[in-house]
């Protein structure tokens, strides 16, 4: 396509004429439509007027002052019967439908009419941009350049902004977070030092999440995030601090409503024998015992073998002074280890008091620490 005058755009026969020689050579229509864009403006026609155009040249029919107005009015998929759209709407996923909801207000009107429950929705901060991903799949982002940001969202072209990316991202993110009713069966946030911080209104309250993994520096934050969701219906919570978890945080997290009701923990913070008490509710649980403290596990397997719902558990140990310590390990437990090369893994069953049941250990030597793994067996 040539590069027309600057008059070209308010010029309707120079702007035929240009749709005529990309007809005429035959180029691929959504090809000759993005280079017409690119020369005369994202403004100057529309695309459903750029297509009728571009085939009537194309069936050389050459008439430029043709007169439309005597032409039936074009249908568009807003001239369906509604119960056509709901039914349309049903055969969507959840990706499908948040898409269709930015096209205009009709659209989203009838899909906020089904409640959105998405498998995953992932947000990451870094330092000089901000992604959103729903279902695995990148939804938008918002990346810092040296005058501003650029975004991506759909359905909208790349949008140039003076603002900071993080400003321009909170927006666009934000008002996915303001659609009714929506839900999520795991919601994972990432941020890290030296990143901005997400805003603090950024999920609606109560948000319904079954699993959540809060990756983030700032754990008051992660805190105030956690708060958000409802107890309950929150299942599985992943703290993933930057750094381990203070023991006051700890503490904090132990009286939270949403650890209380919750059935699978897991923590990046140091836990004495005594703070697995806070654990019998559980299922599962992950986490790292004391590493500058002696550890009974005799006292741990005997709190463990009191929880009823218990299934299973990850205990994570670091005794960098102790070389040997799945041999350690193993003989607090009571099994009988020879002296000489240990194996990598040894395991450890125990009948718990009065019952049928087992606890299973399984210990694992990671050179610097040790994972013991335990499991209920009915």
């Amino acid at each position: 396509m040539e590069q027309p005058s600057a008059a070209v755009e308010n010029n309707d026969h120079d702007l035929r004429t240009c749709i005529l020689n990309d007809a005429v050579q035959k180029i691929p229509i959504f090809e000759s439509y993005r280079n017409f864009c690119k020369t005369v403006g994202q403004d100057a026609m529309e695309y459903p007027v750029f297509e009728f155009w571009y085939y009537r040249f194309y069936h050389k029919q050459l008439d430029f002052d043709y007169d439309r107005s005597a032409d039936p009015v074009p249908k568009t998929i807003m001239d369906l019967p509604v119960k056509l759209m709901y039914k349309i709407m049903e055969n969507l996923d959840e990706l499908e439908r948040t898409y269709l909801r930015s096209m205009n207000k009709s659209m989203k009107d009838i899909a906020d009419s089904r409640v959105p429950v998405f498998e995953k929705i992932d947000i990451c901060v870094f330092e000089e941009f901000l992604e959103w991903y729903l279902d695995d799949k990148l939804f938008g982002g918002c990346y810092k350049e040296e005058n501003g940001c650029t975004a991506y969202i759909p359905n909208k072209s790349e949008i140039k902004s003076e603002k900071s990316f993080m400003e321009k991202g909170m927006k666009y993110l934000t008002s996915l977070f303001r659609i009714p009713k929506i839900q999520v069966h795991h919601l994972e946030l990432s941020s890290f030092k030296g990143s901005p911080t997400l805003n603090d209104d950024l999920l609606p309250v109560p948000f319904h999440a079954k699993s959540v993994k809060l990756h983030v520096f700032d754990m008051d934050q992660a805190f105030l995030f956690l708060s958000t969701m409802n107890p309950g219906e929150l299942e599985s919570i992943n703290l993933e601090a930057s750094s381990k978890l203070k023991r006051g945080q700890i503490l904090i997290f132990f009286e939270t409503e949403q650890f209380k009701q919750a059935k699978h923990v897991e923590l990046e913070g140091y836990l004495n024998e005594n703070d697995l008490l806070k654990f019998s509710h559980l299922k599962s649980f992950k986490c790292d015992l004391v590493a500058l403290e002696p550890v009974d596990f005799q006292r741990v397997r005997e709190i463990v073998s009191t929880f009823e719902k218990f299934e299973s558990c990850e205990l994570k140990r670091i005794d960098i002074d102790d070389k040997f310590q799945i041999r350690t390990i193993s003989q607090a437990l009571g099994e009988d280890v020879p002296f000489g090369p240990l194996l990598n893994t040894i395991t450890h069953s125990y009948q718990i008091p009065e019952s049928n049941e087992f606890l299973k250990f399984e210990i694992e030597d990671k050179e610097y620490y040790c994972i013991i793994k335990i499991v209920k067996i009915r």
